[in-house]
């Protein structure tokens, strides 16, 4: 067996000594972080459709930290200059996570509808330090990580937070088929926030590491940018289009998510249980796909295997809509699962390779702009657009139609992707 992930795991160059250990830190981090993902980050939206959540109340949940990304990210890359992004990474990523302690007593102390506004306030509330760790946090990883062995590291922490997914994704699904509704859902906060931390210290742990051979890889010999205010000349150049990619497609992903949640419980009917089996399915197919995303990266390029995923993870999405049966919704899994690994192996590093290395902040933060106002707009809009503010039980057909459209979006971003990305 360890014969076996020693090959999957395995890239086209060893690690050097000088970066083995920030690379095995940054191993463990997402390790961990995966238990976080397959219980909070997959269930918060189940948990609060459960409870009653309106369509509305579900997007102000997608768009509440969109919101403060937009206010807060230029802040945030200005904050940056002349400071360590290791610092800065680590200690906004440890007020962030402290906020998913008081996700824990809520089902056991709070009536369903003060529950559902309580966990809208905290998520933005917490987003206002979490921005800071979205803008400086892919600086923190370019920076520990070289860009010849993106592809490789990116791959195996992909293939990680899959394999941790799908274990806590499995028990979690257990959990709550074996104690009360409120006991079940306050442990899977409890150990989704018990995941995030240990995570945490593995971030803590990990230190800058001079790189001789980085110069030149991406103008990182350069002297360092220091502009500061709304760098509106970043847009201006090649990296807009990126931008405009980045946008289109978080714009076409994120269509589903004021609806996806509502349609699971309400069109769909399916239990806890089947959608920590469907989750864990896609995690497993994640992870073996993560193990093969640096070589298709070395074939295709990252822009290719970015907008191959896109259009990958609307046919999972169109297979989803028609999913009456366990066995069809199942089947999505398999191609969700692998069109997401494609996504992750590819997209940060489509947007790190056309980034210089002397002004990285800068034009994270306008990536960061483009996805946030993307899950912005859809999280607001998108409940209006197809008339879902009332009952979602009762609007079986909008939910339904808001399905289709996020199908056709992400087959036309991830033509967008390929023809001008």
């Amino acid at each position: 067996m360890a014969a076996v992930l020693k090959r999957l795991f395995a890239g086209s160059q060893p690690f050097p000594v000088e970066h083995r250990r920030n690379f095995i830190l940054l191993f463990i981090d997402v390790a961990f972080w995966g238990i976080l993902n397959g219980s909070i980050v997959v269930f918060l939206a189940v948990y609060v459709s459960r409870l009653g959540a309106s369509a509305v109340q579900v997007g102000l949940l997608t768009a509440s930290p969109a919101l403060m990304n937009l206010l807060f990210s230029f802040a945030a890359s200005n904050f940056a200059r002349g400071r360590s992004v290791y610092s800065i990474t680590r200690w906004s990523w440890l007020i962030t996570r402290v906020f998913y302690l008081f996700l824990i007593p809520l089902p056991l102390l709070l009536p369903a509808q003060t529950q559902i506004w309580v966990i809208i306030t905290i998520t933005l509330v917490m987003n206002v330090s979490g921005t800071v760790a979205a803008v400086i946090g892919n600086a923190f990883f370019a920076d520990a990580v070289p860009l010849r062995y993106r592809g490789s590291v990116v791959g195996t922490r992909n293939a990680l937070l899959a394999f941790t997914s799908t274990l806590t994704s499995l028990g979690v699904g257990q959990i709550l088929i074996s104690m009360s509704f409120e006991q079940g859902y306050a442990l899977v906060f409890a150990i989704g926030c018990a995941g995030a931390m240990i995570s945490l210290v593995a971030l803590f742990m990990v230190r800058p590491v001079q790189d001789t051979f980085q110069a030149g890889e991406n103008e990182a010999d350069a002297p360092p940018v220091e502009k500061g205010g709304i760098r509106f000349d970043v847009i201006r150049g090649k990296f807009g289009r990126v931008v405009l990619t980045a946008l289109i497609f978080q714009a076409a992903v994120f269509w589903a998510n004021p609806v996806f949640p509502l349609y699971q419980v309400h069109s769909l009917k399916l239990s806890d249980l089947t959608i920590s089996q469907g989750t864990s399915l896609f995690w497993v197919v994640y992870f073996l796909a993560s193990t093969q995303s640096g070589e298709l990266t070395r074939r295709l390029g990252f822009r290719k295997l970015f907008g191959i995923g896109a259009i990958g993870s609307g046919l999972a999405l169109l297979i989803i809509t028609y999913a009456q049966q366990n066995w069809v919704y199942m089947a999505a899994q398999l191609v969700s699962g692998s069109s997401w690994a494609w996504i992750g192996g590819s997209m940060i590093n489509y947007i790190l390779e056309r980034v210089p290395a002397n002004d990285r902040p800068a034009h994270l933060a306008w990536y960061n702009i483009a996805i946030n106002a993307a899950i912005l707009l859809t999280g607001l809009l998108v409940p209006k657009l197809l008339g879902l503010s009332g009952d979602a039980t009762a609007e079986t057909s909008g939910l339904f139609t808001g399905m289709l459209l996020g199908v056709l979006f992400r087959f036309l971003a991830g033509g967008f992707i390929l023809l001008f990305g």
